[in-house]
């Protein structure tokens, strides 16, 4: 997992979509500013989905390198494949219950599903207001058409690296392609004048990649419109075993986000930690159901209590 710490912006995001959707757009953030321990809104104003349980690059980084990562609790790689029938019926719920935003790709790479952006597109014909695609960028150039197409408001590309070396001992190969992948894209909406999806890449802070920060970031701040710096979290710690160690954030996504996986559990976070904490099953529940139920009260009453080992182990990994 890959957390925020230093981004470098050319736009106002939160100006641009507020002049496109309005109102509603406003509502949003009002609704995700306040969610906390404070106030917990009535249904998930954000939900991220996993379209599918695998990806098409090992990441020294991230949990699906299995190799590298022996210590996780939880089942992954199953190569299972969300049902876009589930996916409708939880927008459906959402757009008469409150759902804003959605994510693909906090878990695995989205672009992979065929039908990622025709479920973008579901989505803002109902009701979403903001929506997001996490990729590594090795297909999307295959998918340029369908994404403007979709209303896709944020385009986020995972890179890590500015030197194909680099890249090569992070991602694999395929640094060459994913670049030109990119340049095709922003010259598309160049041509098309449009301002959406903005265009992000990121760059996970580690000892393989440190010395390429600030060519990264030189590299790409006039180019796309906004460079997130990220620092790394270690998913090979054991849970329960780093609890001493000082904790790093404090984690709320459980007040204002849900995650369901592909095959139908929901999990309170984004977190590859959270798979372990499964709270329903959206092919058997409702969302609203599993978002007041008690096993979500208990997570959030526990993590405020600091008694949950995932999530201490995830707040110090």
């Amino acid at each position: 997992m890959k957390l925020f710490v230093d981004r470098h912006a050319k736009v106002d995001i939160h100006q641009l979509l507020k002049e496109k959707y309005g109102i509603r757009y406003v509502q949003y953030r009002k609704i995700w500013s306040r969610a906390s321990s404070e106030w917990i809104p009535p249904f998930p104003p954000h939900i991220d989905f996993e379209l599918i349980d695998k990806c098409n690059q090992s990441c020294i980084m991230c949990a699906r390198n299995t190799k590298l990562h022996q210590n996780i609790e939880y089942s992954i790689n199953t190569k299972t494949v969300l049902d876009t029938k589930l996916f409708e019926k939880i927008i459906l719920e959402g757009k008469a219950k409150g759902l804003f935003s959605l994510n693909f790709g906090a878990f695995a790479e989205p672009l992979v599903h065929p039908q990622c952006l025709e479920l973008v597109k579901f989505g803002h014909d109902n009701g979403i207001v903001d929506s997001r695609i996490i990729t590594n960028a090795l297909l999307l150039k295959k998918y340029v058409p369908e994404i403007f197409n979709s209303g896709l408001t944020q385009l986020y590309i995972s890179l890590d690296a500015n030197t194909e070396i680099t890249y090569q001992k992070i991602r694999g190969k395929g640094f060459s392609k994913v670049l030109e992948n990119i340049t095709h894209f922003l010259g598309e909406k160049s041509k098309r004048n449009n301002p959406l999806p903005i265009v992000r890449v990121s760059f996970a802070n580690m000892e393989v990649n440190r010395h390429e920060k600030l060519e990264f970031l030189n590299f790409w701040r006039d180019k796309v419109d906004f460079v997130d710096i990220q620092t790394y979290q270690n998913e090979n710690v054991k849970i329960g075993s780093n609890i001493s160690a000082p904790k790093k954030f404090d984690c709320d996504s459980p007040f204002g986000r849900i995650s369901v996986l592909s095959n139908g559990d929901v999990i309170p976070c984004c977190a590859f930690y959270g798979r372990s904490l499964v709270i329903g099953n959206a092919n058997h529940e409702t969302i609203e159901d599993i978002w007041r139920g008690q096993k979500m009260y208990n997570i959030r009453s526990n993590l405020l209590k600091g008694r949950i080992p995932t999530c201490e182990t995830c707040q110090r990994a």
